[in-house]
């Protein structure tokens, strides 16, 4: 059924305000599209940007716009900055789903739809939270800032440019766009777009991926038969993936499960099969003239951890090297790939890049066109121990914190942490198919996120003493 606030079962006027606003933003499809004047990450993003901005007006909030890319709408009118950014933007839903991405549906107590869980959900809850406290705005003792992405899945350019801008930096606050209790810690990233000039023999061809982020669900090749026996198709067969035979090309085609770049283990990249599979089926005269798909296959579709890259580095705090290979294009005009990788204190970005180029040769180029440094909040800083307070007392769970691959806002604000929205040995599908949350968890989160806004208030009376 699809979702209205009436199907709530919660019956609470507060949940039902918050699962209309999610599943209004849900609606909007705010996957990176085409720029447009006013919309630089496509017309979805724009609307949705306009929507919280003019619901938080709407409810008596400081708003302003900051540009195109991001805006912020605040409660409190004196002391310590607290912050809370959010994205609207999400990755691209893709196939597979078995109910529209776009349309929250509540099946058994549980929402589906693209961004539900990441992370439309924690606008939905804070712009919720932070009305209840306008009633006191007067005697708050800090101001508490939702700032809004909408670029945080593709580089967090909104973020840069709302700092570039001279926007404040909150002194304390979360980014609710990870897991409960608390991610104090979060890896390096670096996103490398490989090219090979030289391309691949007409007739050769083969793609997938949609972002570097995400691990590929699918991906197509098609091969002229002049350039693989007799038997391939059937010899295809063999291999996990789809071959068939027609005028004169045979198509090929692999299947996989996404899953977030960050834990690309927990995926099953479909261009590496693909890849894989074509280059097993290549003559040894026919491999020769495919050279660059052949240092993918060597290089690329061997694993995760960047041993084939010579990257592989454990850090005793962050955990080993991931790495990756989120789209391929490649054709007779060149051979193009994107790569997401995470690593921890252990090797730097430039000889992450000279062991690449080493492991791959002089034919490629490495490009480093976006990333972030190690992020690490001490675990002792007053903040961390209050939310973690408020996450125990509302959960009655032992609260603790952690590092992870995933990469949040946090990473360019030196004082938050991620917290929540998710909960331990839970499931959403972030990133994948069929992304979802239950009812539940989302009244959980908002209890927790409430405790913890008061938490903070009171740290912030105290430091104010």
């Amino acid at each position: 059924m699809t979702c209205t606030p009436c199907q709530t079962t919660h019956g609470d006027e507060r949940d039902e305000r918050i699962l209309d606003l999610l599943c209004r933003l849900v609606s909007i499809n705010t996957e990176h599209a085409e720029a447009a004047e006013g919309a630089p990450f496509g017309e979805g993003c724009a609307r949705a940007l306009a929507l919280v901005l003019d619901e938080c007006a709407a409810r008596g909030f400081s708003v302003e716009r900051v540009n195109d890319m991001i805006g912020w709408a605040q409660v409190g009118t004196a002391g310590p900055l607290v912050g809370f950014p959010v994205h609207l933007d999400v990755v691209l839903a893709g196939d597979g789903w078995s109910r529209d991405p776009f349309t929250a549906t509540i099946v058994d107590g549980v929402l589906y739809g693209r961004g539900v869980m990441d992370n439309k959900i924690s606008a939905a809850i804070l712009i919720e939270l932070l009305d209840e406290l306008k009633a006191r705005e007067a005697e708050l003792p800090c101001r508490f800032r939702i700032i809004f992405g909408t670029d945080e899945e593709s580089g967090m350019g909104d973020m840069r440019s709302y700092l570039a801008a001279g926007g404040e930096q909150p002194e304390m606050g979360f980014v609710p766009d990870a897991a409960f209790p608390i991610i104090n810690g979060e890896k390096a990233q670096a996103h490398i777009v490989l090219t090979h000039a030289v391309g691949l023999p007409e007739g050769v061809e083969i793609s997938g991926g949609t972002m570097s982020n995400v691990v590929p669900f699918d991906a197509s090749a098609r091969v002229s038969l002049e350039f693989v026996d007799a038997d391939a198709e059937a010899r295809a067969g063999m291999l996990p993936v789809e071959a068939s035979a027609s005028d004169g090309v045979l198509a090929i085609s692999a299947s996989g499960r996404s899953a977030h770049a960050s834990t690309p283990q927990k995926g099953e990249n479909a261009i590496a099969k693909l890849v894989n599979a074509v280059v097993s089926l290549l003559p040894e005269e026919a491999a020769a003239g495919c050279e660059a798909l052949c240092d993918v296959a060597r290089c690329l579709c061997a694993g995760t951890d960047g041993t084939a890259l010579g990257i592989d580095c454990d850090d005793d705090v962050f955990g080993g090297t991931t790495v990756n290979l989120g789209t391929l294009s490649a054709d007779v005009d060149g051979v193009t790939v994107d790569l997401d990788i995470r690593y921890g204190r252990g090797i730097d970005e430039g000889q992450i890049v000279d062991s690449i180029s080493s492991a791959l040769g002089d034919a490629w180029t490495c490009e480093v066109v976006g990333g972030k440094p190690v992020h690490l909040v001490d675990e002792g800083d007053a903040c961390v121990r209050a939310l973690l307070g408020a996450y125990e007392r509302v959960t009655g769970l032992p609260g603790s914190c952690s590092v992870m691959g995933g990469g949040t806002y946090a990473s360019l604000l030196p004082a938050l942490v991620a917290f929540g929205p998710k909960f331990p040995d839970t499931h959403c599908g972030a990133h994948g198919v069929d992304e979802h949350v239950s009812l539940e968890n989302i009244v959980r989160a908002t209890d927790v996120y409430r405790e913890a806004l008061q938490a903070i208030i009171a740290l912030a009376a105290k430091e104010e003493e």
